[in-house]
Parts: C-alpha cells; structure tokens; sequence
C-alpha cells in the first residue's frame, strides 16, 4: 500500500481533521467556517488567492460531485456570520461539510485543493484576501 507523502508531512494533524482514508462530516463553527463558491468561478477565486498569498491560501477543499464543483475556503470561526457576498454560500454554526482525511487524494472524488499545513494554530484562508480574491475573479469574467 503505497502511503502519502504530503500526510506524511504533516505530524500536528489538526484535531478536526478525519484520518488518512476516512472522509466525514465535519461541523463548521467549531475550528473554522467555510465560504462556498460553486463553478468556474470558485476556480478563478482560488487561483486568484493563490497569487495574493503567494500560495499559502489556507485549506480549502474540492467536491466535484454536484452539478458544478464546489470549494469551500476554510475561513475564521465567525466569518460565515459576517460574509454577505452573492453567489457564494456560507457554513457556519449547526452546518457541516465533509472533509477528506487523506490530504493527497485522488481528484476524481472530494479532496484539497489546498491541504492544511498541519501547523499550529492551523492558518486558516483570511476573509479579507478571500473577498479580495472573488472580486479580481469576477471583475476577471
């Protein structure tokens, strides 16, 4: 069985973060909440926070499941209360999103876009380069 080299990295798993294989609901407002973007432009986001941060975005996690893909920008506790922009969907208290253990998994199913850096505290995505990151986008389209 061949073992992850990014999981091997990463010995202070952040304790919301499922084990290797195992992906489950995680609840939102405990660690982090998550500010949703569906389609292309979830993807255009990313990459535009990825340019501000110079790649050190904070987690964000991939479902391309749905009729379009998701990702969900893992933000500050108490940042999906204050986060009012359309087109986006925020997971705070009482909600959950699921989390894929294995921080290298293969892309066809939920996964990292960005993993965590198993680091503490965990740095999480800034709301503020998040919002930054969704206007370029838009303003981009």
């Amino acid at each position: 069985m061949r073992t992850p080299l990014v999981s091997n990295l990463c010995r202070n798993r952040p304790a919301w973060l499922p084990p290797e294989r195992v992906i489950d609901a995680v609840a939102a407002g405990r660690w982090w909440d998550a500010i949703a973007i569906d389609g292309p432009l979830a993807y255009a986001t990313a990459a535009r926070l990825k340019q501000i941060t110079d790649g050190r975005t904070g987690p964000i996690i991939c479902d391309p499941q749905g009729p379009q893909p998701r990702l969900y920008f893992l933000v500050p506790v108490g940042a999906a209360d204050q986060w009012d922009e359309p087109g986006t969907l925020v997971f705070g208290e009482c909600s959950y999103v699921g989390v894929n253990g294995t921080l290298d998994a293969d892309t066809t199913g939920l996964h990292w876009i960005a993993p965590p850096r198993c680091s503490r505290p965990e740095p999480l995505v800034s709301r503020q380069r998040l919002r930054t990151a969704l206007a370029a986008a838009r303003a981009a389209s």
